[in-house]
C-alpha cells in the first residue's frame, strides 16, 4: 500500500513514517518551512520538497506517485504565532486541505485528516469529557482553520462522495517536536540555564506520546469508517496540570528554574477527551502512561541534544 504523507518532516508525520516504513511505501511531501526539520526524514522514505498549498504541485505529485491514500499532517500549529498573523494558517491547514481532498476525490482513494482537540475550544465548564459528538468552539486563530478545514471535508464528503476519516488528538509530546512546542522548549531552557516561561494560570492538558498518536491515526486508516470522526486520547489518568508536567521535565534534567509569566490570549486552560469510540471502532488505546510518556520523552532530547541544538537555531533564525 502506498502512502502520500504531508508533513513527513514534522512531529507527528516523523513519528509516524518511522513507525511505519516496514509496513508501507510512503512518499513524503513538505515544503521543509517553519518546524520542519531534514533530520526528521526517515530511512526510506521518500522526500519531495512542495507547497501543498499550491494545486499545481500537489496535481503534479498525486499524478506521479499514484497513491492509495493520503494522510495530511501538515499544518501551521503554534497559537501564539496565529495570535500575530494566521495567514499562513489559512493557507496551509485550509488551502493546502481542500487540495489534497480534491486529489483524493478524483482518485477514488481514503483521506485522514489529521485534526487537533482544540478544535473543541475550552472544557473548564464542561461537566463531561469531549465526545466525537460535542460542538466544536475553537476560541485561537489555529483552532478555528483546524475546524474550517474538517468542515470543508466533511462538505466533500458528502457532495463529492470523499473517501475521509478525521482524527482529533490531544496534546502530543514525544521526540522531535519542535522546540517551540511547551516540552522541548523547558528541556532547552533547563539545560542551556535559562528559565522556562509558564503561563500563571494552571491549564489542564491529556498528555499523548507521539508514537500512540501514530498507532491510532494508522489504526483510523485501517479500520476508520468514511465520514466519521476519532477522538484519539491517552487514559484519564494522564490528564495533568501543566505546572505539574514541566516541574517533572525540570527533575528529569537534573536542573532548570521555572518563571511565572502573563497567560497568553485566547488561553485554554483544558482540553479534555474520550476515546473510547476509537477504542471501540478501530481496536485502539494509548500504551504510553503518563510517567512513561515523559520518562522517554526527556530521554530522547537529553540523548539527542544535536538535534535540539539545531532546532532551536532555526528557530531563532525563523527560516
Amino acid at each position: 500500500m502506498k502512502l502520500l504523507v504531508t508533513g513527513h518532516l514534522g512531529f507527528i508525520a516523523s513519528a509516524f513514517c518511522e513507525t511505519f516504513r516496514n509496513r508501507y511505501e510512503i512518499v513524503g511531501v513538505d515544503f521543509a518551512g517553519w518546524g520542519s526539520m531534514e533530520q526528521n526524514l526517515a530511512s526510506g522514505v521518500r522526500d519531495i520538497r512542495a507547497d501543498i498549498a499550491d494545486s499545481n504541485q500537489v496535481r503534479s505529485i498525486v499524478e506521479e506517485v499514484q497513491p492509495n491514500a493520503i494522510l495530511n499532517f501538515a499544518a501551521e500549529s503554534h497559537v501564539d504565532r496565529a495570535n500575530e498573523d494566521d495567514s499562513c494558517f489559512w493557507r496551509s491547514n485550509v488551502l493546502g486541505a481542500r487540495n489534497l481532498a480534491l486529489e483524493a476525490c478524483r482518485l477514488g482513494i481514503r483521506m485522514v485528516q489529521i485534526s487537533t482537540d482544540e478544535v473543541y475550544g475550552d472544557a473548564t465548564s464542561s461537566a463531561e469529557p469531549w465526545t466525537e459528538r460535542s460542538p466544536m468552539a475553537p476560541k485561537n486563530a489555529y483552532a478555528v482553520t483546524k475546524a474550517a478545514a474538517e468542515m470543508l471535508l466533511r462538505v466533500y464528503c458528502e457532495s463529492r462522495e470523499l473517501d475521509l476519516v478525521i482524527t482529533r488528538g490531544a496534546n502530543t509530546i514525544g521526540p522531535r517536536q519542535f522546540p517551540e512546542k511547551a516540552i522541548p522548549k523547558a528541556i532547552s531552557c533547563f539545560l542551556k540555564g535559562h528559565p522556562f516561561p509558564l503561563f500563571r494560570t494552571p491549564a489542564w492538558r491529556m498528555w499523548m506520546h507521539v508514537y500512540d498518536h501514530a498507532t491510532g491515526i494508522e489504526a483510523a486508516l485501517q479500520y476508520g469508517k468514511r465520514g466519521e470522526v476519532y477522538n484519539l486520547a491517552p487514559a484519564a489518568a494522564s490528564e495533568a496540570v501543566t505546572e505539574d508536567v514541566i516541574e517533572q521535565v525540570r527533575q528529569l534534567v537534573g536542573k532548570g528554574q521555572i518563571e511565572k509569566v502573563d497567560d497568553r490570549k485566547s488561553y485554554d486552560l483544558r482540553y479534555w477527551m474520550d476515546a473510547s469510540k476509537a477504542k471501540e471502532d478501530l481496536g485502539w488505546e494509548a500504551e504510553y502512561d503518563l510517567c512513561k510518556t515523559l520518562n522517554s520523552t526527556v530521554a530522547w532530547y537529553l540523548e539527542n541534544q544535536d538535534w535540539l541544538d539545531a532546532a532551536n537555531k532555526k528557530l531563532v533564525s525563523g527560516s
